[in-house]
Order: structure tokens, then C-alpha cells, then sequence
């Protein structure tokens, strides 16, 4: 089978080379997602013998690592942490959570040669992938040297569902290796059985991410209003084609509400060159909220602030009057509105909220967002609440009350790892 899914991987290598050649932060730890690692990686691995391997993709699946790795290292303090990623913003995350002791790398290529280096060189205790990251190498690898692998906040979206299903002969064999499969809910764990899970190992335990706990931040974030009456609004985590619709609603506002602030924080911060540029196109001026750190520049009333750094959107959120979930107006699934909800504040999203749908028709039901398909939509509801405090008070406290409500998911996984005994005070 080593020889199918290494295959499998390579055309899919070969489908992704361009990107990753021309893109210059897709090759930021390339070397170790070939397992070439730095030797103060290697040395601080061969010091310990007792690592928990804990994997999450990119920045959202990070930050709900980070609520499970903080509870674990509660119940058990002196557990150490291999922490892996695939992207840059999540690495960066990771390096946030993790403690001096724990050690933060790149995931490796999903090739039988390069697991078997790599899983040689960690031999964890325990691998736990968070969500439905089925690397059938690595899988299969840990289970032939008896390492557990267990799945954490597993969902099957929609939209994954018929692919899994169509090539079931693929990931059939390799679900089945899996230890422990933690869903976030019954659709997803009815799904995962019907791919090919042994009922037996899998749980649905809720949404992990409703766990995600609030970043202490490391950098001290500079006042964001010129005035005390200002009213900021937030635009977290926006895509290409978003930032400019965004400007055209704000400049709209502006000629009713002069005391608007807006503040866009892209989803990933080397963009905010092009957004610099985009700002500037409709005749505004804007500033880094590095520079203004670095710097201490003043901030003008009719800049456009753009967060350029990763690291500080918790903080960012806490100032906000009224947040925006981005990339849910341009088709790329929207973002997690649980750390604005935890901040407390007033949400808006666009129709574009596939990757979070249950979340999406939680807070939806409960009155706890407002939903709008385009610019036009957009203004209106930005409008109302500007004009109504009232409003955007019940808005942000039926968000924090639901997430609130649906915490919980963590403690039930860490209780499982403790009934199966795979981990210990």
C-alpha cells in the first residue's frame, strides 16, 4: 500500500510544484517538510523520549490546538509537545503556544521514506491530528510502531463527503487505523462510520473550537481611535477581492457617520502591500499598525488601519465596535467567528460561510450574528448597528452566551485519552 499512496502523493506533488515555486511563503519550511530538520531540533529531541505529537494545518485548527494542549498540559504538567503545521501563519501560532520545553516544526511530506525518518527521529507517545487531516502514510506508519492516533474536532463537510466516498477504497484502510475519531457532532461521526470507522472508536464530543481560548498577547497594541466617540469597525481575517469592497462600504458610511474608524486585517498579513494599494486607489490614506508600534506615528482620522502582523488579532478584537467575519463575501468560506464572540462583540458575515456551517446556523439562530449576501446588504446592516448601540450589545452578548454554552468538547476528549489510558498525571 506504501507504494500506491506514495504514487498518489507524488502526482499530486507534481500538481502543486508550480505553486510552491513561484510562491515564495509556500517555501518557507520546505526543508523540514522533506525532514531535513536544523540539529537544535534534533538535539532537543533526542533529550526527551516522552513527546505528545500534536498536529493542526494552518491558523483556525492552531488556535483550537491551543485549548487542547493547554488542558493537557493542567491535567498532566509534565507533558512535552511536538507541535506541527504546514503554513507559515500557523507556525507562527504555534511557536505562541508552545512552552520552552516543547518544540514546533512543519509537517513532513506524506512520503513512506520520509515518515518513517521522521517518526524514528520523534517517536512520540501519541499523534493527534486535529480535524480530518488523513495523511495515510503517517497513519499507517505510526500504527505499524503501535503509536496511537487519534482525531480531534473531526468534521466531514458536505462538500468532502462524496470525494471521501468516491475513493473509500483509499481511506476506508486507513480510517480504520485510527485509534479514537472525536467528532464534532453526530453527522460527522455517522459519516466517518459509513467511510469505514469501527463505531467502537468513534465519539462525537462538540466543536472544539468553542473551547478556543483567548491569546494573552505579546505585543501591546497601540490606542486605535483618535477620539473616545470614535467606533471602530473590524474586518478580521479578509481575502483578495474583499479588501476593496470593504474600502467602497466604508467610504459610504463615512459621509453619515464621521466618527467610523475601519480596520482590515487580512487573512494573511503579506498582503498589506496590495491593500496599502487598494486604500490608496479610492483616495484614502492608511497605516500599519506595525509602524504605528514601532514608530509611534499618529493616527489620522481618515486612515485606514491594516494590521500587518500576525499574533495581535485577539487584541485587535477587543477594541473593535463591530466585527466583520472575512472571507464570506468572496467565495472562500468565511472564517471563525468564536474569538470575536469570546471578545464580546457584534458580528457580521457574509453568504460565504461553508467551512463554518453549523457554526454559521448557531449563531444565526440564536440572534447572535447578522448575515448578508452583498455590498449593498452590507452597508445597511453596518448602518443599523452604528446607529444602535442596543442592538449590537444583544448581538454580542447572545454570541458570548452560545459559545459559552457549547464549551465543553476539550474536557470530553481528554477524558477518553485518560479511560483509554493514553495519558497519565
Amino acid at each position: 500500500m506504501s507504494i500506491l499512496f506514495d504514487f498518489i502523493y507524488l502526482i499530486l506533488s507534481v500538481l502543486y510544484l508550480p505553486a510552491l515555486l513561484f510562491k515564495g511563503k509556500r517555501r518557507i519550511g520546505i526543508r523540514q517538510r522533506f525532514g531535513i530538520y536544523p540539529q537544535n531540533i534534533k538535539n532537543a529531541l533526542k533529550v526527551h523520549d516522552d513527546f505528545f505529537w500534536v498536529h493542526a494545518v494552518s491558523v483556525g485548527e492552531m488556535k483550537a490546538a491551543a485549548s487542547l494542549i493547554a488542558q493537557l498540559r493542567e491535567y498532566s504538567p509534565s507533558l512535552r509537545f511536538v507541535i506541527s503545521t504546514i503554513t507559515p501563519t500557523g507556525n507562527t501560532i504555534a511557536k505562541q503556544i508552545a512552552a520552552q520545553e516543547d518544540i514546533v516544526i512543519y509537517f513532513p511530506f506524506d512520503l513512506s521514506f520520509i515518515v518513517k525518518k521522521i517518526l524514528a527521529l520523534v517517536n512520540p507517545k501519541m499523534l493527534l491530528i486535529m480535524e480530518t487531516e488523513l495523511w495515510p502514510n503517517m497513519i499507517r506508519i505510526a500504527g505499524k510502531k503501535n503509536i496511537p492516533v487519534v482525531i480531534a474536532n473531526g468534521r466531514i463537510s458536505d462538500g468532502a463527503y462524496p470525494k471521501y466516498k468516491r475513493f473509500s477504497f483509499i481511506f476506508s484502510p486507513i480510517i480504520k487505523k485510527i485509534n479514537f475519531l472525536c467528532m464534532q457532532s453526530e453527522k460527522d461521526a455517522q459519516r466517518i462510520i459509513d467511510l469505514g470507522a469501527n463505531p467502537r472508536n468513534v465519539k462525537s464530543v462538540g466543536n472544539v473550537k468553542f473551547d478556543q481560548i483567548q491569546q494573552t498577547e505579546a505585543k501591546e497594541l497601540p490606542e486605535l481611535k483618535t477620539d473616545i466617540n470614535d467606533l471602530l469597525i473590524v474586518a478580521g481575517s479578509t481575502h483578495d477581492n474583499e479588501e476593496e469592497l470593504l474600502v467602497r462600504v466604508f467610504l459610504t458610511l463615512k459621509e453619515k457617520h464621521k466618527n467610523i474608524r475601519l480596520l482590515i486585517a487580512p487573512r494573511h498579513p503579506h498582503r498589506a502591500i496590495d491593500i496599502e494599494k487598494v486604500i490608496s486607489e479610492y483616495g484614502l490614506s492608511s497605516k500599519f499598525v506595525s509602524r504605528i508600534m514601532q514608530n509611534g506615528l499618529q493616527i489620522m482620522p481618515e486612515d485606514v488601519l491594516v494590521l500587518d502582523i500576525m499574533g495581535v488579532l485577539s487584541g485587535v478584537y477587543k477594541s473593535a465596535d463591530i466585527v466583520f467575519i472575512g472571507g464570506s463575501l468572496v467565495k472562500r468560506g468565511g472564517q471563525n467567528p468564536i474569538e470575536p464572540a469570546l471578545c464580546l462583540k457584534p458580528i457580521i458575515f457574509g453568504k460565504y460561510m461553508y467551512n463554518f456551517h453549523d457554526i454559521e446556523k448557531m449563531f444565526l439562530s440564536a440572534n447572535a450574528a447578522v448575515t448578508v449576501d452583498n455590498e449593498e446588504a452590507l452597508i445597511q446592516a453596518l448602518d443599523e448597528l452604528i446607529c444602535d448601540k442596543g442592538k449590537r450589545d444583544i448581538l454580542a452578548k447572545n454570541a458570548k452566551d452560545l459559545v459559552l454554552k457549547n464549551q465543553g468538547s476539550v474536557k470530553r476528549i481528554i477524558n477518553l485519552l485518560i479511560e483509554n489510558k493514553l495519558i497519565v498525571k
